[in-house]
């Protein structure tokens, strides 16, 4: 699986290179801070140095996306790290009434102890993903429909390509189901190699958000998140659940037809973790209200 996944990076950047329609240009860029923090002493604060993308051609994109972390946590020792993705996006035509993109990705995460960069580790991900993408109408509601093949070989710290390779079957499904009312979907097939059994474990798994919007004056917005997440591991019988509502205000501020800013503030009133793992000391089902969460950014395109 490695080797065709760089032999397919290595035919896309030939492409790229001999296209006579190469025109490069700015897509988007955000750059943002988050700060998330728990109750029980964690606070998590995410620096966007740059998420977007950049146009190389008409059927080209670079994505990517650096984050810079940074990790307190009472009566542990203060954490940084990187967390990042890089890739090539190829608009491939149509294939049975679906818009075709193929996503060629490579994924760097580090981490470490902020005092002296004891403790370090790293992973790597290096992923080949095609999606399938149409509009359908369902119950006279407008929608998007997806479809997501991935396969990756990965590791950790430099060791076997094996240890994080997998493939991926996901079907997303989204759109308003009223003015003020919106729904994403999503349900995840997961086939991964497990290092300690030395074979492949299927997952199934759903992740689905349900968000409400209302439009304030001044560029202000009141929103609610309701999420639901769940997966089952037939090998090990287990199964884990998280759900939470978190209400929040937004404010967007557009300054021209390039440049705008935004930041918002919300906090999880509701939150439900649940893990079944056949009775084990794993097992939990707790409800709490631990996170707040502030952010500020902007976007230029």
């Amino acid at each position: 699986m490695s080797n065709t996944i760089k032999k397919a990076a290595l035919a896309v950047a030939v492409s790229i290179a001999s296209s006579s329609a190469f025109s490069a240009e700015l897509g988007s860029l955000t750059s943002e801070v988050k700060v998330n923090d728990y109750e029980n002493g964690l606070t998590k604060t995410e620096v966007t140095i740059g998420k977007g993308s950049y146009k190389l051609s008409d059927d080209y994109s670079f994505l990517f996306d650096v984050d810079k972390d940074f990790v307190k946590n009472e009566g542990s020792a203060r954490k940084e790290g990187w967390d990042t993705q890089f890739g090539i996006a190829q608009k491939a035509g149509e294939f049975a009434g679906f818009d075709t993109t193929l996503y060629y990705l490579f994924r760097y995460d580090a981490s470490w102890v902020a005092s002296d960069e004891s403790n370090s580790s790293d992973t790597k991900q290096y992923i080949f993903a095609p999606y399938f993408s149409k509009d359908v109408t369902l119950g006279g509601k407008d929608f998007s429909f997806g479809i997501e093949l991935w396969a990756q070989v990965g590791n950790d710290n430099d060791d076997s390509l094996q240890n994080k390779s997998g493939v991926e079957t996901n079907f997303y499904l989204s759109g308003d189901l009223s003015e003020h009312w919106s729904l994403d979907l999503a349900w995840y097939n997961f086939n991964y190699y497990d290092t300690a059994e030395e074979e492949y474990d299927y997952q199934i798994g759903t992740e689905n958000y349900l968000t409400y919007s209302l439009p304030l004056a001044a560029g202000f917005s009141f929103n609610i998140e309701n999420y639901v997440e769940a997966y089952f591991t037939p090998d090990s019988d287990s199964t884990i659940a998280l759900a939470h509502i978190q209400p929040e205000f937004e404010f967007k501020k557009e300054v021209n037809e390039h440049f705008s800013w935004h930041a918002g503030v919300s906090y999880e009133a509701f939150n439900w973790e649940y893990k079944d793992s056949k009775g084990t000391a794993n097992d939990k089902d707790i409800f709490d209200n631990n996170e707040f969460q502030a952010y500020l950014g902007f976007t230029i395109k």
